[in-house]
């Protein structure tokens, strides 16, 4: 099995098959946690951990026109909320559209 190779260690590699010898990579700006070192996890970036907020919450997104993103967020200054909250509202209009519980909570 192959171990993955961070990008900055690849360029080392190539510079040593080149003949010469790249300078060490600069330590990442992002500390790994004490388990995922102990564990031996990767060499890549670690992701922070969710805000108590997300716990448990999974991200829908889509694509859409500038203008789209534009009127959320002027609706949701006009009516003093956010855009998360105008989205689950949208959504929960979807689900009641098609027979289905509004259960899309920010």
């Amino acid at each position: 099995m192959t171990r993955k190779v961070g990008f900055a260690a690849g360029l080392g590699k190539l510079g040593e098959i080149g003949g010469k010898v790249a300078p060490a990579p600069a330590p990442s700006p992002i500390a790994r946690p004490a388990e995922a070192i102990e564990a031996g996890e990767g060499d890549g970036p670690v992701r922070a951990a969710p805000g108590p907020r997300r716990n448990g919450k999974v991200n829908i997104a889509g694509y859409f026109d500038p203008a789209v993103r534009k009127q959320l967020a002027m609706l949701a200054v006009e009516h003093d909320t956010d855009q998360v909250k105008l989205m689950a509202e949208a959504l929960n209009l979807l689900f009641e559209k098609y027979g289905r519980s509004p259960i899309a909570s920010a």
